[in-house]
């Protein structure tokens, strides 16, 4: 929810966010669960509806190595949370 405030806040037009929770991804698509009684299931929706051009894509955890190298940083790390202006060594390394 951070990461999508931040980007909201930033003025980004096309967003598209991957994630490998197939059960997620159905659930916050899905328009009949815009009456979901979960507050952050609720509130993402409603990011993601008053964003024209922003999109929620499944993608298999073994496709995104960098989503889940990040992750995994992520879960390692102290911070509650961390914006990189430039690619961590681990991401240059995949991106390669």
């Amino acid at each position: 929810m951070d990461g999508l405030f931040i980007v909201q806040k930033q003025g980004y037009n096309e967003v598209i966010i991957r994630s490998d929770n197939l059960e997620n991804v159905i659930y916050i698509s899905e328009s009949k669960s815009s009456g979901s009684k979960d507050a952050l299931i609720k509130r993402i929706q409603q990011v993601l509806a008053s964003e024209e051009s922003w999109s929620l894509t499944y993608v298999p955890r073994e496709t995104n190595r960098v989503a889940d190298a990040l992750t995994k940083m992520a879960l390692s790390s102290v911070d509650s949370l961390r914006i990189f202006e430039v690619p961590p060594i681990r991401i240059k390394e995949i991106l390669q």
